[in-house]
């Protein structure tokens, strides 16, 4: 029987696919997980494994609460206790509202400030740990949304009626540093605060179904911030614990009038939603109650990283690429880690949420800390423009050859109801090819990458023969 004219010299089957979900879910669908895309110089699109982790800091086995940078030394919180560079410099703070949200002030005496918006504290060198704000000054709100915003000397934060409250410039811990005068609210919609942030030099009030923008005004009576006409966005934010800001651009998980979560992306004060369908049916199905989110700058690509744990999936978004992936621990479960930051080295640091560590994150390691990291590889079901029977002969695995290196292959025929067993294909060697590959109508791919080596693939060449319907 003669070749079918379209396939004498078939496409490759693409491997840099666009995360898909049907229902909600990854039991079906294209997706890449523990990976991400990268396009080289050629502009052509490659497949390469997550970075791994390696243990840099170890305290007692304790839930992660928010970590960062200041003035070149890492602080973590680590259930109630206060961390810098692993040693302890105070305990005692609030548990009860998860991960913390951090920034710093300037002035004589520079200051760390964090809170999880039911308590917001200081941090000096010298002095240690201040009681929170509210027990220094009756003024300074006693419970807030997350999210604490620098803005021209002054400090901000927003009660959950979206009330913003502002400090002397440079002050925040002495007995008049917050007057019962300084405060305006974010009122266009009548809905309440959810997270407080900034860009460029706006203030930004995330609100339950919309973002309003402030600047400083100079007002010499009240707060100084005044709204930024024009600037009203009609999404709101689902979660304060999403919020991140990747070279002043803000990401968050969305929210409008419609009640349909998305994620949204703010630069400039411009709006884009960046989510996709398939995410936004994965959010529809999720429980939203309990959120982690972090962002990495790693080797030219900048990734958003959210995990919904109630529904045991984590999510990335990668800026660079525009493309969402999914990543997870080494036994397929969420990335179970709550906040990132780095080192005065420049390093990448990772906050695990239950286990007292601090891991480096390296895309020179190929492993999570000795456990495995498994890449897969979910393409979309492919029938070569026909319906036809198709035997397979031959498939060429387009990938850079790494001693030791190997790939799982299995194929579902019946859209991923059942798979075949994993059949293994050598990497290190010049030709990496897998035969006599049965017969199929329809027929989905998923590719398995465990080994202990880098993995940088393309694509995959096949060769078939066309039957009858």
């Amino acid at each position: 029987m003669p070749q079918f004219e379209s396939v004498l010299i078939p496409p490759r089957l693409p491997l840099v696919v666009t995360m898909e979900s049907r229902d909600g879910t990854f039991t079906k669908d294209s997706r890449l997980v523990n990976c991400y895309v990268e396009t080289n110089t050629a502009k052509e699109l490659w497949i390469r494994k997550r970075p791994g982790l390696t243990v840099a800091v170890t305290t007692v086995t304790s839930s992660g609460r928010g970590v960062f940078n200041w003035l070149g030394d890492v602080y973590a919180i680590f259930d109630g206790t206060l961390f810098r560079n692993g040693v302890s410099v105070g305990s005692g703070l609030n548990q009860a509202n998860g991960v913390y949200t951090f920034n710093q002030i300037l002035g004589a005496t520079p200051k760390m400030l964090f809170g999880n918006g039911l308590k917001t504290y200081a941090y000096t060198v010298a002095g240690g740990i201040t009681s929170d704000l509210n027990t220094l000054n009756v003024n300074f709100p006693a419970t807030n949304v997350k999210g604490i915003a620098y803005l021209n000397g002054a400090t901000y934060v927003m009660q959950v009626g979206a009330q913003i409250w502002g400090s002397v410039v440079n002050a925040v811990t002495g007995a008049a540093d917050w007057t019962a005068l300084n405060f305006l609210a974010a009122q266009i919609e009548p809905d309440n605060g959810v997270a407080l942030s900034k860009q460029l030099v706006y203030v930004i009030s995330f609100n339950t179904w919309s973002t309003e923008v402030f600047f400083d005004a100079g007002n010499p009576v009240g707060s100084p911030l005044g709204p930024v006409q024009g600037s009203k966005i009609s999404y709101g934010c689902m979660s304060a614990d999403s919020v991140q800001s990747i070279d002043d651009t803000l990401f968050w998980m969305s929210n409008g009038k419609g009640a349909s979560p998305q994620f949204s992306m703010l630069s400039q004060l411009n709006h884009e939603i960046i989510s996709t369908k398939a995410v936004d049916r994965l959010l529809r199905a999720s429980d939203l109650t309990n959120i982690y989110s972090f962002q990495l700058k790693l080797d030219g690509h900048s990734f958003y990283i959210v995990t919904i744990k109630n529904s045991n999936v984590t999510i990335v978004y990668d800026v660079v690429e525009g493309e969402w992936h999914q990543w997870t621990d080494a036994d397929g479960n969420y990335f179970p880690f709550v906040a990132a930051t780095y080192d005065s080295l420049n390093r990448h640091i990772l906050q695990h949420e239950t286990d007292g560590k601090l891991y480096y994150m390296d895309s020179t390691v190929y492993n999570d800390a000795g456990r495995k990291i498994t890449t897969d590889i979910f393409t979309p079901n492919f029938d070569a423009s026909t319906r036809r029977r198709k035997h397979l002969n031959i498939m060429e695995f387009i990938a850079d050859q790494q001693v030791g290196s190997y790939l799982d292959v299995r194929a579902t025929d019946n859209d991923f109801i059942s798979w075949t067993n994993f059949r293994r294909v050598k990497l290190d060697v010049r030709k990496p090819i897998l035969v006599n590959c049965g017969t199929f109508t329809k027929r989905a791919y998923h590719f398995r990458h465990t080994a202990n080596t880098p993995m940088r693939m393309q694509a995959v060449e096949v060769q078939y023969d066309i039957g009858t319907l």
